[in-house]
């Protein structure tokens, strides 16, 4: 059942609401300030690439949920688990 409030008649999504507040603050750079636009595409990008880095990492807040597999060597005709020693235990890279 789709139930509405009348306060959830316009709701905008955060994307949205950061692209329009990233767009407004570029044009009063420029226009107020007169900062050049080449400095403000690039810190722009820069701020994109920092913005996309923490989204793309978002589903990674329970480290310890990771499936650890040990990597296989293969001794004869069989593939048995070889221990790591130096693993990196934590941490997505």
């Amino acid at each position: 059942m789709n139930q509405t409030n009348p306060s959830n008649k316009l709701r905008i999504q955060p994307l949205v609401l950061v692209t329009v507040a990233g767009l407004l603050a570029a044009l009063v750079a420029i226009f107020v300030f007169k900062v050049s636009v080449g400095l403000v595409i690039n810190y722009g990008l820069i701020g994109a690439m920092i913005l996309s880095h923490f989204l793309m990492h978002a589903g990674h807040t329970g480290h310890g949920d990771h499936q650890e597999q040990a990597p296989l060597s293969k001794t004869g005709d069989q593939f048995s688990p070889v221990p790591v020693e130096n693993e990196h235990k934590h941490g997505c890279h």
